[in-house]
């Protein structure tokens, strides 16, 4: 009579097939089952699962650079306008003669003009030139140590080859400055240039 009740509650709990005949077996056989609903099982057998084999989640985080931007003959844009050069015969006369409504730029960066620069030039680095162009004229005196070239004024600007200096020279005729010329021959042209004078001044003197 116990046994008929007991499957008759392992019917009522809803235990089907294979589990429904084990378990009458162990009821006919006078073993007590604790029963739990077929569904309740399996979310307890999935939570032991869970428990035992956590989930795994894995991140990663790309690393983040950062970088000063630095211009040389190699990264400098090409520019879109043409400057007209000049010798260096012009660039030695307003090294030994200044003026101050004419401007000899050298827009190399400050570790290379650390290494010679042309007399009476001053710097501007084409790292940052767009944004010295664009600052007032009292912050463009307090951060370069020189007045803001007025967009009348002759600007010649030079570099280590010749190709960031017309880069340059494109960039501020696009920002208005009318009197733009390029030393094509620049930094070297120059150092070449003095070298040569310096060994005919020696062969003359030797005559």
């Amino acid at each position: 009579m116990l046994a008929q009740a007991s499957v008759r509650a392992i019917r009522h709990k809803g235990l089907t097939g294979h589990a429904r005949t084990s378990a009458a077996r162990y009821l006919t056989s006078g073993t007590t089952l604790s029963l739990r609903p077929t569904n309740q099982l399996n979310t307890h057998c999935g939570a032991q699962r869970s428990s035992a084999f956590p989930a795994m989640t894995s991140t990663t985080t790309a690393p983040t650079l950062t970088m000063n931007k630095r211009f040389n003959s190699q990264t400098a844009a090409a520019p879109l306008w043409d400057a007209p050069t000049v010798s260096y015969k012009t660039v030695k006369k307003m090294s030994e003669q200044p003026s101050p409504n004419k401007y000899l730029i050298d827009v190399r960066e400050p570790d290379e003009v650390a290494q010679g620069s042309i007399p009476s030039a001053v710097s501007i680095p084409l790292s940052g030139f767009g944004a010295s162009l664009a600052l007032p004229d009292i912050e463009f005196e307090a951060k370069h140590g020189f007045k803001k070239p007025g967009k009348d004024e002759l600007v010649v600007f030079y570099c280590r080859s010749g190709k960031r200096s017309a880069t340059a020279s494109d960039e501020a005729h696009r920002r208005g400055w009318k009197n733009v010329k390029n030393y094509s021959g620049s930094w070297l042209d120059w150092v070449a240039k003095e070298q040569e004078r310096k060994q005919n001044d020696k062969w003359e003197d030797d005559d």
